[in-house]
């Protein structure tokens, strides 16, 4: 084999030439790389080269050879080759050489160890990195990091003597390459701790965070970028484990890095990578950032200064410190309670809106905009204050802010939309002259530029707004907007088209059938663009018009509709062959918007829309290939594949000798995993998937597509991206609530509570229940993210609501509900835990709004396991009892008092009499919530008293504070907030019912009747009326007097809306108005629609 030729195929193979190197490439795989002695070639190319280029390169091949050819040289010779090596990365004279040898010796160094042979090596290189000559002492502490890097397990016995040995060589007094291989190494060997174990190696490892800083400040101080990154990189992989390694130092290196990041002194890049630490810092260690006392106001307020420096021709994607501090806020906003984060940014926020800085402007309305996502309900109680500012900003003298404002209150809409309705008229006039002033010639290309961005923020912002924008109210606007934005839609910009197409479908949404006058004229505005397909952009906007036109089909209904769909479906089918992920997406969601609008008539698209989707579930996801150790294969778990983020990664064995990877373009192939294409395509077709079945699906498409639409999506809900699993949990759940549903429709029977059952379900139920269960059970106990344990939650709740008992007959369905559930409501799950902390106690008081929604959730699923077990519930409440108490008892949080004021509630409600043994200890507790501070707690705890009163037989412990009740509930009369009068009607009503002879009547029947009608809580109406009802059945003499007052209460409630009462409720009134014309018919003389509206004339 000949040295020379392969030395020139190696400088050969650095021209870049496709042709010549694929030719280099399979000579070097043929005529060497493929026989033992190559590596052996290689070792002498990397110590005798002339070229350093060269000699880089073959010490890269041959670490990559080692795995597959050393075990084959000869015992006798590895010796000499050994020594060979590491004299020649002792002689080599540039870093990058250096540590291209250095990391070929750890690869063979890494199999001698594993089989017992070369033990000099480490006590060597212990002597080398403790060296007086400086060289030795890189060389050794890089080839220490390229050791542990390789096989961190080649230094298990030695852990106490690297330590003391990085103590020393962290703070290397002559060289920062020793310093920073030091601080490498020492992130390679972390997976090793075992810090419930080892307490004395984490507390000397805890001893080297200082110095590790220290190391951080020098590489910023000298301008090494490089040096730079690797400090931080590993920083990041502490967060990476249990938070027991940096222990008491996380503090100070949060504040370090706050501090720097607020540095204006500081490189951009240094600032941008501080705040990027402290954004995984507070995602994956929020728990100890909520618990450091005052950090997340900190974090906050110095955030916010560094987003003033907000550049107006940013690129978005440019991450500078202003963006990197904006996704701070969102992080911080994501992950810590309102008081710590938007409590201060709030508070700030006037300061930043009116300050004659329009950095401070724009800041201070982006910010508000980007928390909102994090901490929505807590921001929609702040509207108030909040929005004049808001508006004053859109109506700013700078084009920037204004641009700024824009984009703040489309993010602010997304999430709180209804909760602005209250501003939409100053809202919209500022939208409009913005508008206007946009679509205005001018000469100024700079102003040109930026008035493109103002019309789609203009657009956008209406889009995000549709949700609380009511017919009546757009219905002024209407013409204006439609013929201005209309006219955008052939805009030259793209991107425009794009904006004012999505702005369309939004008045289309908010106008609902009022939509009408300018449905065939939009159609055809739109229908252009439903064919094209020349570029990009092109299919961009056909994708977006097709979103719009999904809108107008749900505003304009079936009827109106019907001449567009065939040609339109038929569009939608033909996109899902031109290779354009989105634009196949947009023909999903298009047809889960005819599914809901033409439900069963739907059906003749099926078999398209089901094949579609199918399709889509079956997509081969990408594929990167890993060459893996045995060891590495061993600490994966698995020698196929392993797939993160929905991207597959197959497992290749040296041995297999496949050429892909030994080129060097494949490196980078696996540095970024972040969901495929393929895996959002997925999640989409899985929810429409849902959509479909639910709207569209009657009991022969059941049986027609169930089986494989069942087959598809089960095996998602093990998906490595948390998007398609909790997409396919929902769908199975969504498939068993439909087949119920349609199952109750053909026997006419409905669920009754309680276990065990009194319906069998089919044979198809009692099979989907099984896969449901299974899947769901799969994920629920050990799921890591919020969100997938949330929806888990909201879809088990709403199907034990829905269908009842059935599925927790299914196994261990019940005992493994309620686990998931306890370890939820007392803040145990692994989603509610730091990353690496699932078993340390991390109590901390208040919660962000994402966390509060995993126990929000888990306690609807406490109360659907009430509603679907009745009076069987009540064994249960021995296991919920006590967290529940503890919210409903909180005294910091009005969110888990008012919230677990709720659950008593309605688990009271459905217990029944089952509710007894409880009524002392819940009594107790609710009438301290009646004078509570919070009016949506009390308004709650009214709501709970009248359920317990009404079902609990204990009389003897109520009937004696009926009076102290009824005081309590006085006060709330006079109240429209939170629904609290409503609920303060209803508890008396419950309570009259229970036992009308210990109340006042006298008194109590006008005040109630002076509640009438309720205005928020229709759900209230149901007691109100029953009691009404059995006053009148027992003659009661009060009752009597009021009907004159009473008669025109029930034309109101049984006029519109519709909603005011539930099927059962209207009848109690009709009987009412029956009983009461047939007594006196002359009492409804001059309320005659009375009689018509009770369907009596």
């Amino acid at each position: 084999m000949d040295k020379q030729r392969l030395a020139a195929l190696l400088q050969e193979s650095q021209v870049p030439d496709t042709q010549n190197l694929k030719a280099v490439t399979a000579e070097l795989q043929k005529n060497y790389y493929s026989h033992p002695e190559s590596l052996l070639l290689l070792i002498e190319i990397v110590a005798t080269h002339q070229d350093v280029n060269v000699r880089q390169q073959a010490a890269v091949q041959a670490s990559r050879l080692s795995v597959k050819h050393w075990e084959k040289i000869p015992k006798e010779q590895k010796a000499a080759v050994r020594q060979h090596l590491v004299q020649a990365t002792m002689n080599e004279q540039t870093s990058r050489g250096r540590h291209a040898n250095a990391r070929l010796v750890a690869a063979i160094a890494s199999l001698d160890l594993e089989d017992g042979e070369w033990p000099e090596l480490i006590p060597a290189l212990f002597t080398l990195a403790s060296s007086n000559e400086l060289g030795q002492r890189e060389v050794g502490s890089y080839i220490i990091f390229s050791l542990l890097e390789e096989n961190p397990t080649s230094f298990a016995d030695e852990m106490p003597k690297l330590l003391e040995l990085f103590g020393h060589t962290l703070r290397d007094p002559q060289s920062a390459d020793v310093r920073i291989n030091s601080m490498m190494s020492i992130g390679a060997m972390l997976l090793m701790f075992e810090p419930l174990e080892e307490e004395e190696s984490v507390a000397t490892l805890q001893t080297l965070i200082p110095p590790m800083v220290d190391v951080l400040k020098d590489a910023v101080q000298t301008g090494d970028d490089e040096k730079t990154g690797q400090a931080f990189e590993v920083f990041q992989q502490f967060l990476a484990y249990e938070s027991a390694l940096l222990g008491k130092y996380l503090k100070d290196l949060v504040q370090f890095m706050i501090d720097l990041a607020a540095n204006k002194q500081a490189e951009d890049e240094v600032r941008s990578q501080a705040l990027a630490f402290l954004a995984q810092t507070v995602r994956y260690r929020r728990m100890k950032i909520q618990g450091m006392k005052g950090m997340g106001e900190e974090l906050t307020l110095k955030s916010l200064v560094i987003l003033t420096e907000i550049d107006d021709e940013e690129d978005e994607d440019d991450m500078g410190p202003a963006r990197s501090a904006l996704a701070l806020l969102d992080q911080l906003a994501n992950d810590l309670p309102p008081r710590q984060v938007i409590v201060p940014l709030l508070d700030a926020l006037p300061k930043f809106a009116t300050s004659e800085d329009p950095g401070y402007r724009k800041a201070g309305i982006l910010a508000l905009g980007t928390v909102v996502e994090g901490a929505p309900d807590f921001i929609a109680s702040q509207v108030k204050a909040i929005m004049p500012l808001a508006i004053s900003l859109l109506n700013d003298a700078d084009v920037g802010v204004r641009h700024t404002a824009l984009i703040g209150l489309a993010r602010l809409a997304d999430d709180i939309a209804e909760e602005l309705s209250s501003f939409n008229e100053p809202l919209m006039v500022a939208l409009v002259k913005n508008l206007q002033a946009a679509t205005a010639p001018t000469a100024d290309e700079k102003l040109a530029k930026k008035n493109i961005e103002i019309i789609r923020s203009v657009c956008g912002a209406l889009d995000a707004m549709s949700n609380g924008l009511d017919a009546e109210f757009m219905k002024q606007y209407a013409g204006e907007l439609i013929s201005n934005i209309g006219a955008l839609v052939a805009h030259s910009d793209h991107k425009v088209k794009v904006a004012s197409s999505g702005a369309i479908g939004a008045i289309a949404e908010s106008l609902g059938a009022d939509f009408k006058p300018y449905f065939e004229q939009t159609m055809h505005a739109l229908g252009a663009y439903l064919a094209i397909k020349d570029s990009e952009d092109d299919l961009a906007l056909r994708s977006a018009v097709c979103d719009s036109i999904g809108r107008i089909a749900a505003a304009v209904g079936a009827q109106t509709f019907q001449p567009f769909v065939v040609d339109l479906m038929r569009s939608s089918e033909e996109a899902l062959q031109l290779d354009n992920s989105r634009l196949r997406e947009s023909s999903f969601i298009l047809w889960s918007s005819l599914a809901k609008v033409y439900e069963k008539d739907f059906a003749p698209f099926l078999p398209g829309v089901f094949t579609g989707l199918f399709e889509s579930l079956e997509l081969e996801e990408e594929e990167i290939k890993l060459r893996l150790t045995e060891e590495e294969k061993g600490i994966v778990g698995t020698d196929d594949e392993i797939i993160t983020s929905g991207k597959k990664i197959k497992i290749k064995s040296a041995e297999e000798g496949d050429e892909d990877w030994m080129d060097d373009e494949d490196e980078d192939d696996y540095e970024d995993f972040g969901a495929s294409i393929e895996a959002l395509e997925k999640e989409v077709a899985i929810e429409i998937l849902g959509d479909v079945i639910t709207y569209a699906c009657g009991t022969q498409e059941i049986t027609q597509y169930l089986e494989k639409a069942i087959e598809a999506v089960s095996p998602l809900a093990e998906h490595s991206y948390e998007g398609c699993r909790k997409a396919a949990v929902a769908t199975l759940w969504r498939a068993y609530a439909r087949v119920w549903q349609l199952m109750e429709q053909e026997t006419g029977s409905s669920w009754e509570p309680g276990l065990p059952l009194q319906q069998t379900p089919t044979v198809t139920l009692t099979k989907l229940g099984e896969i449901v269960s299974k899947a769901t059970l799969a994920l629920w106990h050990e799921e890591a993210d919020r969100a997938v344990v949330t929806d888990i939650n909201r879809n088990v709740a709403a199907t034990l609501k829905a269908c009842g008992p059935a599925i927790l007959a299914q196994g261990d369905m019940m005992k493994e509900v309620v686990t998931a559930v306890t370890t939820m409501i007392t803040r145990s799950h692994p989603c509610q835990q730091d990353l690496g902390d699932e078993d340390e106690d991390q109590e901390v008081q208040g919660s962000s709004e994402y966390d509060w929604l995993v126990i929000d959730t888990a306690l609807d699923v406490v109360i659907g396991l009430a509603v679907a077990l009745g009076p069987g519930f009540s064994e249960l409440w021995k296991i919920f009892e006590k967290p529940i108490l503890k919210f409903a008892a909180s005294e910091s949080e009005n969110i888990e008092r008012s919230t677990g004021v709720g659950v008593i509630a309605e688990c009271a409600a459905n217990m029944e009499g089952a509710v007894t043994p409880y009524t002392e200890r819940l009594l107790k507790l609710l009438l301290r919530r009646l004078s509570d501070t919070d009016l949506e707690t009390r308004s709650n705890a009214a709501y709970a008293t009248g359920q317990l009163v009404y079902n609990s037989t204990d009389s003897n412990t109520y009937l004696p504070l009926y009076p102290t009740i009824l005081q309590k509930l006085e006060p709330m009369l006079q109240m429209t907030e939170a629904r609290i009068k409503d609920n303060a009607a209803g508890c008396i009503s419950r309570m009259i019912m229970a036992h009308p002879d210990q109340l006042p009547l006298g008194d109590v029947l006008p005040a109630l009747a002076g509640l009438l009608p309720l205005k928020d809580d229709y759900e209230e109406n149901s007691p109100v009326f029953e009691c009404i009802l059995k006053l009148y059945e027992s003659n009661e003499p009060t009752i009597q007097q009021l009907t004159s007052k009473l008669i025109p209460l029930f034309e109101t409630v049984l006029g519109p809306p519709t909603e005011q009462l539930d099927d059962e409720t209207r009848e109690i009134v009709r009987k009412t108005v029956f009983l009461l014309y047939n007594a006196k018919q002359d009492l409804f003389s001059n309320n005659p629609n009375v009689l018509k509206l009770a369907g009596i004339v």
